[in-house]
């Protein structure tokens, strides 16, 4: 056999394989929890439940359909196999604002002036190497509805298998509705993927209003919480 014939059967080969391996690329789903789920929680908040788990609790039936036609199987079971971050039970007395750094061990970075979210978003950070950031947006009403929202990004890693971002409504203190963005299988160029997760709701009169971002990404392993400032509605 010639070297040729070698080279145009080894180029048949490698189209073979392109045409039959399917590519697996990133997948991007948002949400709200459903009414039976965002009850479940409330009744059971803190419990020992996996990703895996609060999916079939709290997602809809299509939703869960299109997360497994799009995301890998094996990739897909490793993440539901990681365990839920319920982020806190009650708000702080005081809210400061601003993005919160979560260091490799998932303890709050001090950024005082700003220099570290700084360096980490312009790629020239020193410490800490890798992490997750949380933000919560100020609740708010645009005429109609009351309006929440959170984000979240993984610095330090080029790779990610998955980042879900939940930003949870609460009202007199009572968690009321979360709405959720997921993101599986992505690069994470500098200055980082961020996922955003937003609501709206009708409101109650006479109702203080606040919402909580909570983060959690999978290989790496991270999760962050953050609050916003209240929103009180007459």
């Amino acid at each position: 056999m010639n070297g040729s014939l070698k080279l145009s059967i080894l180029a048949g080969l490698m189209v073979l394989l392109v045409l039959v391996v399917p590519s697996v690329s990133a997948f991007e789903i948002s949400g709200m929890y459903t009414e039976e789920g965002q009850k479940w929680l409330n009744e059971h908040w803190g419990e020992d439940i996996t990703l895996g788990q609060l999916e079939q609790i709290a997602y809809s039936k299509e939703d869960l359909a299109k997360i497994e036609a799009n995301v890998d199987s094996k990739l897909l079971e490793k993440v539901r196999s990681q365990p839920y971050f319920w982020g806190e039970r009650y708000p702080p007395r005081e809210v400061t604002p601003g993005s919160k750094i979560f260091d490799e061990n998932n303890q709050l970075v001090e950024d005082p002036d700003g220099s570290i979210l700084a360096g980490i978003l312009s790629g020239n950070s020193k410490a800490p190497l890798s992490g997750i950031i949380a933000d919560a947006a100020a609740v708010g009403f645009d005429g109609a509805y009351i309006t929440h929202s959170g984000s979240g990004k993984v610095y330090g890693a080029a790779h990610v298998d998955s980042l879900s971002v939940e930003s949870k409504l609460y009202g007199d203190g009572n968690w009321l509705q979360t709405a959720y963005k997921v993101k599986y299988d992505y690069d994470n160029p500098s200055p980082y993927v961020t996922l955003t997760a937003s609501g709206i709701r009708t409101p109650v009169h006479d109702t203080l209003y606040q919402s909580q971002t909570v983060a959690q990404s999978t290989n790496p392993t991270h999760s962050a919480s953050t609050w916003s400032f209240s929103y009180y509605y007459s």
